[in-house]
């Protein structure tokens, strides 16, 4: 392109965008560390949405600038990216002078200087490299080094995020490409193939020699590689699974996403954090969509583009791997989004200086805005920074880098002891190691083997790609729950459809439990060619809650699944309640109780209990038929909580029955709403029939009473004495209705066990395996003392003073939250006046205030008791 045509681009691009309002995009930059110092060195119109970025040893500045990403059709300014050159000649802090080095490509991701003059691309399908030859400043040479083969075209999640390791080879990534299969090949004809697992790669400079390193991303837009080898990496997050992720990689590492398995936030087979066996979990969450990361001393630099903010995060050795708390260093206005980061190779042993891209406007498409920012750190100043030289490997880290280098000279019964490893990292590169012996055991052996080491056996061989045929039904009929939930996610992830008859038989067994009959689902679902589906296919549940062949447990199980909750929030005032899907009617859910089973009865009114004004007719029936069991009985009364008022005489009257467990659960409706003199009166006469119940009684009458000389929040000692002089057995039954009770306790609003629930909070179904009391007990009384950073809840303060908290899920042009019902709610960014980080839980700190004593030993019991399949 000559130089006239360069000019004239410009002076259309500054056209297009001087008539926006550039005032209302003001960075607002403030420095919130000391020692830190950040400049503005170019902006828009020299410079447009900045999607990658280098620095040389001359000081000059590398930039992509894409005006290709979801370019609108309005869109004034070149055809394809450029590759600008920024130079500050005058040594101002401030760019000089602009060059543009190249604009062939399209969806540019990112930029990398290379060795011998190269410049490396990543393009959307393809790593490439560019050359100037004859020194006119222009690129003229361009070489293929990676090509990705897919019908997916989605700009940013395919290659992307570029940076050189120790040994001069070139590491990259993919993204989640939208699960489509894709395949990736290297100059020499190496070629790798994948589908929904992102990726990390190397090959060599020259495209040679490409292994894949690492899986099991969405989108790890920033990679870096330490002095030390040691490589990180920050990822944006999948939309409804906050958050987004820092991660230390290690060759071979699962870091647990698959984006085939859809987009529910829950999977059995999808991990976020090491929930699965044999994944590795996140140093820490990042700030909202990361873009990029460098190493800086023991710790990293990472830019948070959503978040507007720039963060260092302290790596802190934690067995074979880090865990960090992060540090703010800047923080700007909406209109400061830093994506890409590069460290200028002329900072000094006193001065640290890097280069920061600025996209500025929440819009993905292309906008004609974009900033460079230069920030120094003084280290003299900078005492946050901490030590600048690298930290020695710790034994477990060295112990884990043997196994998983090959060199490994330890036995079978060792390395079957270190995947036992509550670290993660440590366990996981011991089943790298198992897995290089696996093709050396025969079934009769791993057979004799323990439960525990046959699970890793199962996740050993499916590692090493074992000939499924001669392990996968002798696994699937292992008597351990484990091993079968490991091969059915074995069938799974690799699609072994001939093994699908195995599965139906599977679901068929009447002795399933939960976690089983879900990882059935979904492996069923992907045998089926629907594995996005997950455990959502209405047709599939509805046929099983309908055959009346298969066993009342397994229609439960099915049942449990299909009523869903609107991730749209209701009307102001009103409660979320389930979605029926069709064909699931109430005439059909009676058929269900006529089958008269204890377990069936229970997951029906369960269901119904889901929507309790549709159902009320039927919960009334059954809370006040003598001829059904306690346990339905209590259920129903339980669903009719949040509809006590319309129902006060019946609960009154059920107060006084007999039965104690129906009675205590009347008593537990009745303590949600105001109650008359005569009612009053009514409840204390029935109190002295039944002095096992004083303490419900006494709830019911005067709920505040709950919240009156009992010891502090802080002294979690006290309370649990106050628990143990409760005299009678903790009641486990009790404790699941009070979990999902809709008026006291609320805990499935937020949180899933069992399969029932939310997932804005943690899923607890295996939160018994702790064994925990006293730090249970703590984690109810003090919700807010140890929050999960990845739980932190965001408040939305919008122009017309309304406030909204929630789990932040998307920002860009709009701000997306999932509040405390799991509900999703949307706000346009202009009706947005401020969002804060809330340092308050969703679990109100006061809920044990709303329980007697008796009722939080129950409720213990049951989060301890890990049943979650009941």
């Amino acid at each position: 392109m000559n130089h006239l045509t360069i000019c004239s681009l410009a002076i259309s691009l500054i056209f297009a965008i001087s008539s926006l309002p550039a005032a209302e995009r003001e960075p607002q930059v403030k420095i919130l560390q000391p020692g830190v110092r950040m400049t503005l060195v170019a902006e828009h119109p020299e410079l447009a949405t900045p999607t990658g970025i280098d620095v040389d040893e001359q000081g000059r500045i590398w930039v992509v600038a894409t005006h290709t990403h979801f370019r609108p059709d309005d869109y004034v300014g070149p055809e394809h990216d450029e590759i600008i050159v920024f130079s500050d000649l005058n040594k101002e802090g401030r760019a000089q002078k602009r060059q543009v080095f190249y604009n062939a490509t399209d969806a540019t991701m990112d930029l990398e200087l290379g060795p011998d003059g190269w410049v490396y691309l990543a393009e959307r399908d393809r790593i490439l490299r560019i050359k100037d030859t004859n020194g006119d400043g222009k690129a003229d040479v361009e070489e293929n080094i990676a090509v990705l083969k897919s019908e997916a075209d989605y700009p940013h999640n395919g290659l992307e995020g570029l940076a050189w390791d120790t040994k001069g080879d070139l590491v990259f990534a993919i993204g989640e490409n939208f699960a489509k299969p894709w395949t990736l090949t290297g100059t020499d004809g190496v070629t790798v193939k994948g589908a929904g697992k992102g990726g990390i790669f190397r090959c060599s400079a020259d495209g040679e020699n490409l292994t894949r390193i690492a899986e099991g991303f969405w989108n790890p837009f920033g990679i870096c590689v330490r002095a030390d080898g040691e490589i990180f990496a920050a990822e944006n997050d999948p939309g409804e699974r906050p958050p987004c992720r820092v991660l230390h990689i290690i060759e071979g590492g699962d870091y647990g996403y698959e984006r085939s398995y859809g987009s529910e936030a829950h999977h059995p087979f999808v991990s976020w954090n090491g929930e699965l066996r044999g994944t590795l979990p996140m140093i820490h969450p990042s700030g909202e969509a990361p873009c990029g990361v460098l190493p800086l001393g023991r710790g990293l630099l990472v830019p948070s583009w959503s978040d507007h903010r720039i963060d260092f995060y302290p790596l802190i050795s934690a067995g074979a791997s880090y865990t960090s708390k992060p540090i703010t260093l800047v923080k700007g206005s909406r209109y400061f989004r830093p994506s890409c980061i590069a460290a200028d190779p002329a900072s000094t042993k006193q001065k640290r200086v890097f280069y920061l891209c600025d996209w500025v406007d929440g819009r993905y498409q292309a906008h004609g805005y974009g900033r460079l920012w230069k920030l120094e750190i003084d280290l003299k100043k900078a005492t946050w920074v901490g030590k600048m030289d690298l930290e020695p490997p710790t034994p477990e880290a060295k112990l884990a880098a043997l196994l998983r280098s090959g060199k490994s000279t330890h036995t079978l019964k060792e390395l079957l002891t270190f995947s036992h490893a509550e670290d993660p990292f440590l366990a996981q590169s011991a089943l790298q190691a198992l897995s290089r012996n696996a093709s050396n055991w025969t079934p009769q052996e791993v057979a004799t083997w323990s439960a525990a080491d046959r699970i890793q056996a199962v996740m050993a061989l499916k590692l090493a790609k074992a000939d499924p045929e001669n392990w996968v039904p002798m696994f699937l009929a292992d008597k351990n729950p484990d091993v079968q939930f490991e091969t059915l996610r074995w069938i799974s992830d690799y699609g072994l459809k001939a093994f699908l008859p195995l599965v139906e038989q599977k679901l068929a067994e009447s002795d399933l439990d939960y976690r089983r009959f879900e990882a059935a689902i979904a492996t069923l679902n992907t045998l089926q060619g629907k594995p996005e589906a997950g455990i959502r296919n209405p047709e599939l549940l509805l046929s099983r809650v309908q055959d009346e062949k298969s066993a009342p447990r397994i229609r439960a199980y099915a049942l449990r699944l299909l009523p869903t909750q609107s991730r749209s929030a209701p009307k102001e005032g009103n409660q979320p309640v389930k979605n029926f899907p069709k064909g699931l009617t109430l005439d059909m859910l009676q058929q269900l109780l006529a089958v008269n089973d204890e377990t069936l009865s229970l997951e029906v009114v369960r269901t119904l209990s889901g929507n309790p004004i549709a159902a009320q007719k039927i919960l009334v029936g059954i809370a006040a038929d003598p001829k059904q069991s306690e346990l339905l009985r209590a259920e129903a009364i339980a669903g009719l909580a949040t509809v006590a008022e319309q129902n006060t005489a019946l609960l009154l009257k059920l107060a006084g029955t007999k039965e104690q467990t129906v009675r205590e659960e009347a008593l537990r409706a009745l303590r949600s709403i105001p109650l008359t003199p005569p009612q009053q009166q009514s409840l204390k006469s029935l109190a002295g029939q039944y002095p096992e119940s004083a303490d419900l009684f006494a709830a019911a009458l005067n709920p505040k009473s709950l919240s009156v000389g009992r010891p502090a929040l802080t002294d979690t000692q006290a309370w649990l004495q106050a628990l143990e002089a409760v005299s009678v057995t903790a009641d486990p039954e009790s404790g699941r209705r009070i979990f999902h009770h809709g008026r006291l306790a609320n805990c499935a609003h937020c949180h899933r066990h069992g399969g029932r629930g939310n997932v804005v909070g943690p899923d607890l179904s295996s939160l018994g395996n702790k064994q925990d009391h006293a730090w249970l007990l703590k984690s109810i009384l003090e919700p807010s003392r140890e929050m999960a950073p990845e739980y932190q809840p965001r408040t939305i303060i919008l122009t017309d003073g309304r406030t909204f908290t929630g789990i932040r899920l998307r920002s860009y042009v709009k701000e997306t939250i999932r509040d405390a019902h799991g509900q999703n709610r949307t706000f346009d960014r202009n009706d947005v006046e401020a969002m804060v980080e809330s340092p308050v839980s969703f679990m109100p700190s006061g809920l044990v205030n709303s329980l007697t004593d008796r009722e939080i030993k129950d409720l213990l019991a049951f989060l301890e008791s890990g049943s979650p399949q009941k």
